[in-house]
């Protein structure tokens, strides 16, 4: 009885190890004979010593390679970052490589609406020269800090489609603590392709405006 239960164990022993034997081994066969490995190996090939090439190597090299900014003529500007009228993020830098004008204005001032009436104009007079008009409002016409309420209805009351309005404040000024200068309302920055400041103009004339950007779209 023992014998007989002892072969009844055996061949149970042997009906459940063959089986797990038998896929493991047909696993192993199948994968050692797979075309997908042939691939891979010619695949890999290709990329032998790639590990030793720096990614940041790949990349362009980025104009933006000032450490310092000022308002100074002849000296890179420095950065401004705030949301347009569209409410989409305007970057001063992220413009490199067109020529751009600032304007500086603020709500109450009257010969900053004046300069306003005509923005769209020479944004689209000197389309042609890729030339950026940007109105950089401080102040509301109640002295407030500008919101994006503000900027719609700013550009919407002067009809600036392709010419940008974006808020400003006090701190960018240097009286403020920030780096742009200012005397007087309107003040206008004109910089170039490379980003480098190359005039100011302090107040509004339309045709000091033209004369200064016909310079600025020749350099």
């Amino acid at each position: 009885m023992l014998r007989m239960i002892s072969l009844i164990l055996c061949l149970l022993a042997t009906a459940c190890h063959a089986p797990v034997d038998s896929v493991f081994d047909s696993l192993d066969n199948q994968k050692d004979l797979s075309p997908a490995d042939v691939e891979d190996d010619v695949f890999l090939s290709t990329l032998e010593g790639i590990h030793d090439i720096d990614p940041f190597s790949l990349l362009p090299t980025s104009p933006i390679t000032w450490d310092t900014c000022s308002g100074v003529e002849g000296d890179h500007p420095c950065n401004i970052i705030s949301p347009d009228q569209r409410g989409d993020n305007f970057g001063l830098y992220a413009e490199f490589g067109r020529p751009i004008v600032l304007d500086f204005s603020t709500g109450w001032c009257g010969p900053c609406r004046a300069a306003a009436q005509h923005a769209e104009e020479v944004q689209n007079v000197y389309s042609e020269h890729n030339v950026l008009y940007v109105t950089v409002l401080i102040e509301t016409a109640n002295g407030s800090t500008p919101t994006q309420s503000d900027l719609t209805q700013w550009a919407d009351e002067y009809g600036l489609n392709d010419s940008l309005v974006i808020a400003g404040s006090r701190a960018l000024l240097e009286s403020g603590g920030g780096e742009w200068p200012l005397t007087g309302w309107p003040t206008f920055y004109y910089i170039d392709r490379n980003m480098v400041l190359r005039d100011i103009d302090r107040g509004y004339s339309a045709n000091e405006i033209e004369h200064s950007l016909n310079w600025l779209v020749s350099l």
